[in-house]
């Protein structure tokens, strides 16, 4: 009676042949991943009416938050910016949040001077502003009424696209340059000119 299992469908015991190596075929050839594009186009019409609600009651206030001046970006900080993943340092702690990557990082962030940002909504890091939508942070630091992505109603990040209806893009940057784009945001704007 002790060795008997008591609740055989409990979900803390390990799935059936758990842990068991099985041999993976190799992959020959390296193609990108497939993707339907009308799912990417596609737009959950019960949610796109909360976003809009939520738009009017946040443009009425200003941001409470101190925004940087082109005057007080620094070499320092220009010298900062990473623009490959591997040149980000990662910090819980002492790091600044990336809108698009979520990824706390030492790195120098994108200022968003529209005024209405809050937080950590105007801050891309660099791989993620170049891949996501072709813009250079230090270009951006420089530019004295530069407004973030999210502002202009173009974020592609998960969240926003979820507020909006749609559904996560995943990592499309490889595809968008095998497609011959140089951002997910041109890219994503070609397949919506596409199913029109």
């Amino acid at each position: 009676m002790g060795s008997e299992r008591r609740n055989p469908s409990r979900k803390a015991r390990p799935r059936e042949n758990f842990a068991v190596e099985e041999k993976s075929e190799p992959l020959t050839s390296r193609s990108p991943r497939t993707i339907d594009p009308r799912r990417l186009m596609e737009v959950d019409e019960e949610h796109v009416g909360e976003k809009k609600k939520r738009r009017k009651s946040q443009s009425s206030r200003k941001s409470q938050y101190d925004v940087r001046s082109v005057e007080d970006i620094t070499k320092e900080d220009l010298d900062n910016i990473a623009y490959r993943s591997k040149d980000k340092i990662w910090d819980k702690e002492n790091g600044s949040s990336c809108h698009q990557c979520r990824q706390k990082t030492l790195d120098t962030k994108t200022v968003c001077r529209s005024g209405f940002c809050v937080g950590a909504k105007g801050q891309f890091c660099g791989p993620c502003l170049k891949n996501r939508y072709g813009e250079d942070v230090c270009d951006v630091l420089l530019d004295p009424t530069w407004s973030c992505p999210i502002c202009r109603d173009m974020c592609n990040c998960s969240l926003c696209r979820k507020k909006d209806g749609r559904c996560a893009t995943g990592i499309l940057v490889g595809l968008a340059r095998y497609n011959g784009h140089d951002n997910v945001h041109k890219y994503l704007e070609s397949i919506q000119r596409d199913l029109k």
